[in-house]
């Protein structure tokens, strides 16, 4: 009610007076618009409803007085403006603390009095929406709290005979107020009315009993046993004393429930920071609270630290929140208990702050706003440990803007509004540790520390694992830190090991893995059968199933539930120990997983076919008669970028995919993956694993009785073979793979066979006989109308001429190279073309000519090659410099390539780079550092068979030791035939 003088004014519709309740009910505080919004509607408000907002404040201030002063707006919201003597809940608050701090009996009921003076009957009639529920079952409540200790002062008084008329309706308004029904008990009794006074408390306890299940509370059986006994102490004093000071009973103590903080928690540093950043400090003057409850939520994987890092928290800041700090397990994920229901956890909250039970309504949507009013004007940490989801948390958090709420969770609570987020990563290697010196003793680890650190590695890095391993290891004092990391190195056994009594990390894991939906756990089953690594959404749509999309859907929610780990966008993996549980849960469904693994690899020979094409032309690959599955919808790839990008993406996965399908005998897959895969691995500098799944290739093929297979699998082996040194099993190769096209009457595959023939003899220093076998493999190319593979070819070709010191026809030759991979779009071909022109010209003298066409082959690198693509081109530069008299260039081009080469094993090409590099410091005269890089690349060519660059190696010692040794001695070193430098 508002009213001028003696005049009531008309506010409007009820909407109008919840606002004006709710800027009330805040007074002389910023009420922000989004809570006037709740404040008003009972249910989702519309989308309009802050303009209503606004609209019903413009109303309000036309229709009260002076409200344009009085109604302020202010930031995202508005204030109203009053003195003490303009809203009797100010005078009823004041006059409330006035009685609790008077020094006698009379004070406090004449204070008591006055306060409740202003009481006109039920506070906010009207107010239908939570907000404003919840505001008056508190206000009602204080209320009902004064008025019955004004009734217990009263009896101090000797007035009993006015308390029993006062208490009588009071008792029968609320007859399950135990304290009430208590003190009407000790009234009667003093008025001589023993029998009814019994009475009184059968009717209390049946109807507990009927209603809660429970009994009366220690309190009232203690006035019932002192009744019955007739105690002297309940009489009426002898002569009230009004004078003497009040005795209010002792206010219970603050709930204080939180767990003991752990004297070894480790760590943390960064993630405590940020937490305690979200905690206000304490405020200087205790009316000056934060405008908002402050909720911190910590997510992360099972056994990540979560309580741990939240109690630890809450100790270094509990003397901040006076009026309580209480610690509830909502049992999200627990093995023995189902998940706390909202209501249940209500009741557990309003009994933590002094609620008695006979007053904890029934219904959930009263409990909430009972637990909102009796925290409205409180200061209290609650800690809501092992949330399941934002539904189970929301409706516990308290109304009172000075308390802080922290909860823990594994999946994120997005739904959780104004809650700063905090995800708890895993403990860095340092912290884990760390935390395993606290735990077993530094010095223990210290003596172990290799061990340690694969102890924390193969935990996890998780918390909970760690503690088991430590648990362990103090329960075996005579285990060493080494042999528990051999027993955990089985990825099979490793969840066994990590168990000690209750504490399980399978349980743990489990119970995330239990909380989603069947089909969620069905899609987990068979990530458990994947052979590599992480997986992309088609991967998993092959695998399962299903279409991207849903494949999709179905991995953000894994996601979220911490059942996987992204570090990529649009890729997902394991964490280690939960690959171990879902690859025991695929273990149980074999039938199942296989299928799944046999689609999967099917789409990777799909998806590397296609990757493979888009990577430049290559001579047809064999194809098979059919495939077991049809694949599923593969990622859409534009063009040789995207390739590459996803064979980077994908190559661990697709070396575990042939890996798996050689041990469990799908050949066809093992034959067929690794020629489209090859290319890339080569143009990536990865020759070892090129050579790996070519020679896996070829094995499989045999097998399959596919003679195409395996001579496109041996062919393959040239290319890995001749860039590490290896030329003898190269050429070996070749040959093997020329029968095979002989035989099979394939002029394709033998013309590729004999092209790869002739780059080995180029290698070994056989010029002539590399000349004859290029010449056949073209004749046969243009038989059998395949011109893929000619540029290829003439690059040989005219490197060959080149070294015999033909370089008009090694000119000509290389720009047959350049046209033709121009023509085809190759810019592989198009790059050797160019670098064999430059050899060209160098050999014919022509250096500034050569260096301009190695200027267009290093642009041209940049933009088709890795990085150490570029390390032939700087070999040349560095020769070219060498011939110019530019040893400064030509050292730094020289050692430029080296550092390049160190990412990838080409020996060839090393040998090649030390000869320049020893041939320029020879030129300048510092012969032991060019003999040096001369025995390097001696070293290199000896172990890898490479005539050539042997040659070179010797000449150059051999002429650094004429300049410094006797003739004898540089004897020994000179070359047996004549050679020259060719690239």
């Amino acid at each position: 009610m508002v009213s001028v003088g003696e005049q009531q004014l008309h506010l409007g519709g009820p909407r109008a007076r919840a606002v004006l309740a709710a800027l009330l009910l805040e007074a002389n505080r910023l009420v922000p618009i989004s809570h006037l919004v709740e404040a008003v509607w009972e249910r989702v408000p519309p989308a309009t409803a802050e303009h209503q907002i606004r609209k019903i404040v413009a109303d309000l201030r036309s229709r009260i007085p002076h409200a344009q002063e009085m109604i302020a707006t202010d930031g995202p919201g508005y204030r109203i403006i009053v003195d003490e003597d303009q809203l009797d809940l100010i005078r009823f608050d004041k006059a409330l603390d006035e009685a609790r701090h008077c020094a006698t009996v009379d004070g406090e009921v004449a204070a008591l009095e006055t306060a409740l003076g202003l009481y006109r009957g039920r506070v906010l009639p009207d107010g239908r929406s939570p907000v404003l529920t919840s505001a008056a079952a508190a206000l009602e409540d204080r209320y009902l709290g004064a008025r019955e200790r004004l009734l217990e002062l009263r009896l101090e008084q000797g007035r009993a005979h006015d308390v029993v008329s006062e208490l009588m309706p009071l008792v029968a308004e609320h007859p399950l107020r135990e304290s009430l029904s208590a003190l009407l008990m000790v009234a009667l009794y003093r008025v001589g009315r023993q029998a009814d006074a019994l009475r009184v408390y059968h009717d209390l306890r049946n109807l507990l009993a009927e209603q809660l299940g429970i009994d009366p509370s220690s309190a009232v059986n203690y006035r019932y046993q002192q009744i019955l006994r007739n105690e002297p102490g309940l009489d009426a004093p002898p002569a009230a004393r009004h004078d003497r000071p009040a005795g209010p009973p002792a206010p219970a103590p603050p709930p204080r429930s939180l767990p003991h903080d752990l004297p070894d928690f480790t760590g943390r540093e960064t993630e405590l920071a940020r937490l305690l950043a979200h905690v206000p400090p304490a405020p200087a003057d205790p009316a000056d609270t934060p405008r908002a409850v402050r909720i911190v939520t910590v997510d992360g994987m099972a056994g990540s630290g979560k309580t741990a890092l939240a109690v630890h928290a809450a100790h270094r800041v509990a003397d901040r929140y006076p009026d309580g700090q209480i610690f509830l397990d909502l049992h999200g994920f627990s093995a023995h208990c189902e998940p706390v229901e909202p209501r249940d956890a209500l009741g557990t909250l309003l009994r933590a702050v002094g609620v008695p039970a006979d007053r904890i309504p029934d219904d959930p949507a009263d409990r909430e706003i009972l637990w909102r009013g009796m925290t409205a004007d409180r200061r209290m940490l609650l800690l809501f440990d092992n949330v399941l989801a934002s539904d189970q948390v929301r409706p516990l958090i308290p109304a009172g803007p000075g308390c802080l709420v922290l909860v823990t969770s594994r999946p994120r609570l997005a739904g959780l509004d104004g809650a700063a987020p905090l995800p708890l990563p895993l403990l860095s290697a340092a912290d884990g540790l760390a935390l395993l010196g606290q735990l077993l003793g530094h010095r223990r680890v210290a003596a172990e520390q290799e061990a340690a650190a694969e102890l924390v590695a193969l935990s996890g890095r998780l918390p909970l694992a760690l503690r088991i391993v430590a648990s362990r290891l103090t329960n075996r004092p005579h285990w060493t830190l080494a042999y528990l990391a051999g027993r955990l190195r089985e990825e099979h056994l490793r969840l066994d090991e990590l168990t000690v009594e209750h504490r399980s990390v399978r349980t743990a894991l489990h119970l995330s893995y239990a909380a989603v939906p069947p089909r969620h756990q069905e899609l987990f089953r068979l990530l458990g059968a994947v052979p590599g690594t992480d997986f992309d959404r088609h991967a998993v749509a092959a695998l399962a199933g299903l279409t991207p999309h849903t494949a999709e859907t179905l991995l953000e929610d894994l996601l979220d539930a911490r059942l996987l780990v992204q570090r990529t966008p649009g890729r997902y993996t394991f964490h280690s120990l939960v690959r171990a549980l879902a690859r025991e849960a695929a273990a149980h469904q074999p039938h199942t997983a296989h299928d799944a693994r046999q689609r999967l690899l099917d789409y990777y020979l799909k998806i590397t076919d296609e990757a493979a094409d888009l990577l430049g032309p290559r001579r047809e690959r064999p194809r098979p008669a059919g495939r077991h599955h049809t694949p599923a919808a593969t990622p859409p790839l534009r063009d040789a970028t995207d390739a590459l990008g996803w064979f980077g993406a994908e190559r661990a996965n697709l070396l575990a995919a042939i890996t798996h399908a050689e041990e469990t005998g799908s050949d066809v897959h093992v034959a067929r993956l690794p020629l489209a895969f090859a290319p890339y691995l080569h143009t990536r500098g990865h020759i070892e694993d090129e050579l790996g799944v070519l020679r896996k290739a070829s094995a499989a093929a045999r097998r399959l009785g596919d003679p195409a297979l395996e001579g496109a699998a041996l062919t393959g082996m040239a290319a890995p073979f001749g860039h590490l040194g290896r030329v003898k099993e190269g050429l070996a190769c070749a040959r093997e793979a020329l029968s095979l096209a002989e035989r099979a009457g394939d002029r394709g595959g033998a013309a590729f066979c004999l092209g790869r023939i002739g780059m080995f003899h180029n290698a070994l220093g056989q010029y002539e006989n590399a000349i004859t076998a290029l010449h056949r493999a073209l004749v046969l190319l243009s038989r059998a109308d395949a011109h893929d593979e000619e540029s290829t070819v003439l690059a040989a070709l005219g490197e060959a001429q080149a070294a015999l010191g033909r370089h008009a026809e090694a000119l000509q030759t290389s720009r047959l190279v350049v046209l033709h991979s121009r023509q085809s779009g190759d810019t592989y071909g198009e790059l050797t073309g160019l670098m064999g022109e430059a050899a060209a010209y160098a050999g014919a003298g022509q250096l500034d000519i050569a260096l301009d066409r190695l200027a267009e082959a290093s642009e041209l690198a940049r933009h088709t090659t890795t990085p150490d693509g570029q390390a032939p081109i700087l070999a040349q530069y560095a020769d070219i410099y060498r011939r110019q008299g530019r040893h400064r260039e030509a050292l730094h081009a020289g050692h430029t390539a080296l550092q390049l080469l160190r990412r990838v094993r080409r020996p060839a090409l090393s040998a090649a780079v030390h000869n320049v590099i020893g041939s320029v410091h020879r030129d300048r005269g510092d012969y032991e550092r060019g003999e040096g890089h001369h025995q390097k690349a001696r070293r290199l060519a000896q172990q890898a068979g490479l005539r050539r660059e042997l040659t070179l190696a010797l000449d150059g010692i051999a002429h650094a030791r004429a300049h410094g040794e006797g003739p004898h001695e540089a004897k020994e070193h000179e070359p047996r035939g004549e050679c020259s430098l060719v690239y």
